[in-house]
């Protein structure tokens, strides 16, 4: 199979871009029709866009007999988008599903939760923010955490656990502690406090 003599950088020219649009002239239509008898009108258009912003991204890969590898790609960009609009809508679906189960009230605390977290890590420093999110959200070990910060993992324990006991701190009393608070005898709450 005779490949074409273009790079990717010569579409940009004159000389190349007279080579994509003869490329689009010579097999736009087929391309399309392949397209139409597989999809919508709108996203076999889409695809047809795609397919030849691929060929002008790998002009060196483009055979002379063309039609072949843009209807192997068309074919391949259009499966990649069954795929990606079949995992949209079975997300929209468990979220829709998920979002019936969950009461307002439920949402209500969980926005009033995260609000209450944001708001105690804006609080902490920005060594105590880096440890948390390190070790919270991207899930690093405290190895893997210390090449980041450039200490050793036991050092980034230490500073983790500190962190942790500041968060904690800065954290408002669960409401259940709260409300309990409010029901038992200052006597009692004293007692508990010197304990």
């Amino acid at each position: 199979m005779r490949r074409r003599r273009t790079t990717a950088g010569e579409f940009g020219d004159p000389a190349g871009h007279r080579a994509l649009e003869a490329l689009y002239t010579a097999h736009a239509d087929r391309v399309l029709a392949y397209l139409l008898h597989r999809t919508d009108r709108e996203t076999a258009q889409d695809i047809l866009s795609e397919t030849f912003v691929l060929a002008w991204r790998k002009s060196g890969s483009v055979p002379d007999d063309a039609l072949p590898w843009l209807l192997a790609s068309a074919r391949r960009l259009l499966a990649n988008r069954v795929r990606s609009d079949q995992r949209h809508h079975a997300l929209t679906a468990r979220l829709a599903v998920l979002a019936d189960r969950t009461e307002t009230s439920e949402i209500a605390d969980t926005i009033g939760a995260r609000a209450e977290v944001a708001a105690a890590l804006s609080a902490l420093s920005e060594q105590d923010r880096e440890v948390l999110v390190l070790s919270a959200w991207y899930g690093l070990t405290a190895r893997q955490a210390a090449v980041v910060l450039g200490c050793t993992a036991p050092t980034f324990a230490v500073r983790l656990h500190r962190a942790r006991k500041r968060f904690r701190a800065a954290l408002p009393p669960p409401v259940h502690v709260q409300q309990t608070q409010g029901a038992l005898p200052q006597s009692h709450l004293t007692h508990r406090e010197s304990a």
